[in-house]
């Protein structure tokens, strides 16, 4: 299988940013929908960089039985139903959207 890799970094402001990554893989137990991904929001704060947002199916969470989740701001973890990289990252916007006061909180600590 040709490497089917997307990396990219969406910056939406000069302190917020969205990491993109995204590979196309042999459907699998493991990767049953054939994408392995990793969309990462993170916003600078006065100690750096930090992560808020993220969809994975990196790893396994303990005491969850699917890899696809979602991480909100102090680790909640999430299980997902994965549809396509663009819905997820679609919904990765609505969550910024839908917690900008939070969001904004937290940058400016």
């Amino acid at each position: 299988m040709p490497d089917r890799t997307i990396r990219e970094t969406r910056i939406l402001a000069e302190d917020e940013i969205i990491d993109i990554s995204a590979t196309q893989v042999p459907v699998s137990s493991e990767v049953p929908h054939g994408v392995r991904y990793s969309f990462n929001y993170r916003v600078r704060t006065s100690e750096g960089w930090r992560t808020l947002i993220r969809f994975d199916n990196a790893h396994v969470i303990k005491g969850h039985s699917k890899r696809d989740h979602k991480h909100m701001f102090e680790n909640d973890v999430q299980e997902i139903e994965f549809s396509s990289p663009k819905e997820l990252i679609n919904e990765l916007m609505r969550l910024i959207e839908h917690n900008r006061r939070k969001i904004d909180e937290i940058k400016r600590r």
